[in-house]
């Protein structure tokens, strides 16, 4: 069935479906056909929530929650994902509270769906309970330097037979600017500051890498909005769609990044009350304190890449001033380094 007007039936054929570059999958089709593989009341409700990265979809069995998340088409490997259940699994059992994957009736954790696009993972999580911490607030920001002590302190015996690509220097740096420089349409002199900082930031990672970085299972995106907060202040961690081998440094930068980088943070209390909640938690070598301030600037270049990875789906508009702000910010920052 030809999916053109009729006025352009006497033009060359086009591809049937044509070809998109990422697709919503409609709620009624997952709650038919994706919701029965698992064990749920018969009153199930699915809303799309929101789309990100990923696209969220909100499950409502009876009176308990769930969150479906369907991963983009490209962006994860089902061994990704596998390692992704394998790490939030092994912190549950290590007495972290997590949005945990839920098992189907068969005992398997993900569904593999066709979309227009290609291949689509989808896992169905418990849902975090409680509400967002507020990331500007000090006491909230103490609380969540202790869960991600907690979560790093449970995480060190992490082991899976799943690859993963690591959070090293060549996800963070050599292939983010592979992926920045198709869209960069700034000057030379910036593109090759930007070069020149990613060199200065290698070498100095290199260097203190050389000297002992604390290395293991990271968050990856260990920042407040990825937790809840019960009425018993019990905090749920979620969000491990980034967790990978990594510098644990990274992950602390992330909170840095979230706040300091951009200047929301005025006399850093909300840094320091950060540092005070890990390190009454979990011990921070001098070596990776001092590592911070670099891993700060690559997330940022790595956020960048991000966002110039989703232009397919969410257009290019907006990106040129986005680069010009994080080239400004960068050489802010690089002071720091």
């Amino acid at each position: 069935m030809s999916h053109i007007l009729d006025t352009l039936a006497d033009k060359p054929a086009f591809s049937v479906p044509f070809p998109v570059t990422h697709s919503i999958l409609a709620p009624e089709a997952l709650l038919a056909e994706v919701l029965p593989l698992y064990d749920l009341d018969e009153q199930v409700s699915c809303l799309f929530l929101t789309r990100g990265v990923n696209d969220t979809y909100l499950v409502q069995s009876g009176t308990t929650k769930y969150i479906l998340r369907v991963y983009r088409a490209g962006w994860r490997s089902l061994s990704d994902v596998l390692y992704e259940i394998d790490v939030v699994r092994y912190l549950d059992q290590k007495g972290i509270a997590v949005s945990m994957p839920v098992s189907q009736r068969d005992g398997g954790f993900v569904s593999t769906l066709q979309a227009p696009e290609g291949p689509r993972q989808a896992v169905l999580f418990t849902y975090a309970p409680g509400v967002e911490l507020d990331r500007h607030d000090a006491r909230d920001s103490y609380l969540h330097g202790r869960v991600i002590g907690a979560m790093h302190n449970a995480a060190s015996g992490f082991t899976s037979v799943r690859q993963r690509t690591p959070l090293d220097l060549s996800l963070l740096a050599d292939q983010s600017l592979q992926t920045i420089q198709p869209l960069y349409t700034g000057s030379a002199t910036d593109w090759a500051y930007l070069e020149e900082l990613v060199e200065r930031l290698r070498a100095r990672i290199r260097q203190l890498a050389g000297q002992g970085l604390d290395w293991g299972a990271c968050h990856g995106d260990s920042h407040m909005l990825n937790e809840h907060m019960d009425e018993d202040g019990t905090i749920t961690l979620f969000d491990f769609d980034c967790c990978a081998p990594g510098w644990r440094a990274y992950d602390l930068a992330v909170v840095r990044w979230c706040e300091g980088f951009y200047n929301w943070d005025p006399g850093d209390t909300l840094w320091q009350s950060f540092l005070k909640g890990y390190t009454e938690v979990r011990p921070l070598a001098e070596v990776d304190l001092a590592s911070i301030p670099a891993f700060v600037a690559l997330r940022e270049v790595w956020h960048t890449a991000l966002v110039a990875s989703l232009q397919p789906s969410s257009g290019a508009r907006g990106f040129e001033r986005m680069m010009q702000r994080t080239m400004r910010l960068l050489r802010e920052w690089e002071v720091k380094l």
